[in-house]
């Protein structure tokens, strides 16, 4: 098994077409980048985004296209590698989105097309060559939408031997198709993490990889996150789960080294479901988000908060917030429930918290996940995401 430290907390550690720009009301404002704090930055959702991907680009992508997380000693992952390259698509940052993307390959690509997950700078070594999935789809994700927003053929071709990568590595078989796993070392357990199934990519890879089973996976991927759901009238999907070939999904043994909890990764899981509601307009992910959200709506009315880590039966098990989960959950809240993504907008996302993510040089997963959930939830992404080709 990889080493992977899932339980060490990763803070101080996309209808398609269509814009859903926020209220008048709740225009955000912020503190740009070299701004004295008190002095304020009026402006659009872009320009929001615009200064916080300036901020990110200063602080934690060096010039060589590393893209390091001070508060885990300045190494860098693949997921973190993917962040910078699909953010620097979606800003229309080729330069970054170029730097970031050779430094990747140079470094961190294996012979059998993946990517190693783990990596210290310092001593110029790879310490984990296994890999995590969730970097591997978002580095393919952004190589086939890079291949059209730059205009870059080879991107697509890149893109199309990743995927074919993944299929081939890292995956289980389920029933009569399949299912990403965690990782190349996952298989033996069948060990998959929920929020490593992205709905919106698969449009994208069934392009690239016709006839391969994705256009059947994103139907699978649901069923198992709304199964997750039905265990009981708290449950949340766990970080990591064992899935059995009959699609059966299970809670790791009892004492596993990887988080049994809803937390850090599957925190992930609800941004990534109304992403493909407002982008592909899959009903059965509209439903779902909309799920999603009433059961995290329970929580928060139940407990006063949403906290960080969760049994999958809904205990609390802290009583720590975390900028994040607020900005991955605020899409489909915006969506949903936008009364609650108002007060949301008005504390923890608000501008001084948005600034003092932008100021602090420590908050690598808060810097990702506050730009990733405004950008969704203001509609943004909905005009920057190009059309699979041949595609309306």
């Amino acid at each position: 098994m990889r080493s992977r430290d899932v339980h060490a907390p990763r803070f101080p550690s996309r209808l398609h077409g269509v814009r859903r720009l926020v209220a008048a009301g709740l225009a955000m404002v912020c503190l740009a980048p070299g701004v004295a704090a008190g002095q304020d930055v009026r402006g659009t959702p872009e320009d929001t985004l615009a200064a916080l991907w300036q901020s990110y680009r200063d602080r934690y992508i060096t010039a060589k296209g590393e893209v390091v997380d001070p508060s885990r000693e300045g190494r860098v992952s693949s997921e973190a590698q993917s962040y910078a390259l699909v953010r620097a698509v979606w800003m229309r940052d080729h330069a970054t989105f170029g730097r970031v993307l050779a430094w990747t390959d140079a470094h961190l690509r294996r012979p059998d097309g993946l990517y190693s997950w783990w990596w210290d700078p310092a001593r110029n070594v790879a310490l984990d060559r296994n890999t995590a999935t969730d970097g591997d789809i978002e580095i393919a994700y952004a190589l086939a939408m890079a291949s059209v927003v730059f205009e870059r053929p080879a991107y697509a071709t890149a893109a199309r031997a990743l995927v074919r990568a993944i299929r081939a590595g890292a995956t289980l078989p389920v029933g009569d198709g399949w299912f990403p796993s965690a990782g190349n070392w996952a298989g033996p357990e069948r060990i998959v993490n929920l929020s490593y199934f992205y709905p919106y990519a698969t449009p994208w890879f069934a392009w690239l990889d016709p006839g391969a089973g994705w256009e059947q996976l994103n139907a699978r991927g649901y069923a198992l996150i709304a199964r997750s759901l039905d265990a009981g009238p708290w449950a949340l999907p766990a970080d990591f789960h064992v899935l059995r070939e009959t699609g059966g999904l299970e809670p790791l043994p009892p004492g596993h080294a990887l988080s049994a909890l809803f937390s850090y990764d599957s925190m992930r899981i609800p941004w990534r479901v109304e992403m493909a509601c407002r982008l592909l307009g899959e009903a059965q992910a509209c439903r779902l988000s909309e799920r999603l959200v009433s059961r995290l709506r329970a929580l928060q009315e139940r407990d006063g908060r949403l906290v960080t880590r969760y049994s999958a039966e809904g205990v609390a098990r802290n009583a720590e917030e975390s900028t994040s989960f607020y900005a991955a959950f605020l899409p489909g809240f915006q969506r949903v429930a936008p009364e609650i993504a108002s007060t949301w907008r008005a504390s923890h996302l608000g501008a001084g918290a948005i600034g003092g993510v932008m100021r602090d040089t420590h908050r690598y997963y808060d810097a990702n996940w506050v730009w990733f959930g405004l950008a969704a939830a203001d509609g943004v992404l909905d005009s920057r995401t190009p059309p699979v080709p041949g595609q309306p």
